[in-house]
């Protein structure tokens, strides 16, 4: 009956699983940071700021493991709103212990628009 005590007491006490949120990834060009992206594990959200009045949108690339590095990513994130705003997107719903890495920049988001200024990857996980 001990023994069976001290195993519920194990899990019971078990931690959840806490994911890891990216440092902020920032983009380049016309201003010394034009955006600046990063992921929140808690909610899975997205989070991109334009910070120059360029003209561009800022655009943060996401790619979710597993991962294609410099040969792609999964989706964009646009922020069209202008110098100063923040552009918040929760729509994902990940599964536990997904790397997620985010690489900010900026661009013009219709179909073939010119993209660029982007900085490094910056990951976390779910």
């Amino acid at each position: 009956m001990a023994l069976a005590a001290v195993t519920s007491v194990g899990i019971a006490s078990s931690p959840a699983f806490a994911g890891v949120n990216t440092p902020h990834s920032y983009g380049y060009g016309a201003c010394s940071r034009t955006s600046e992206g990063w992921f929140v594990a808690d909610g899975d959200s997205f989070y991109l700021r334009d910070t120059c009045a360029d003209n561009f949108s800022a655009a943060l690339e996401v790619d979710v493991a597993p991962l294609k590095g410099d040969e792609g990513y999964d989706f964009i994130v646009w922020n069209n709103g202008g110098r100063g705003t923040i552009q918040f997107e929760n729509s994902h719903n990940f599964p536990e212990g997904r790397k997620i890495c985010v690489k900010a920049g900026i661009g013009h988001p219709q179909p073939g628009g010119e993209m660029g200024g982007y900085g490094r990857w910056e990951c976390g996980e779910t």
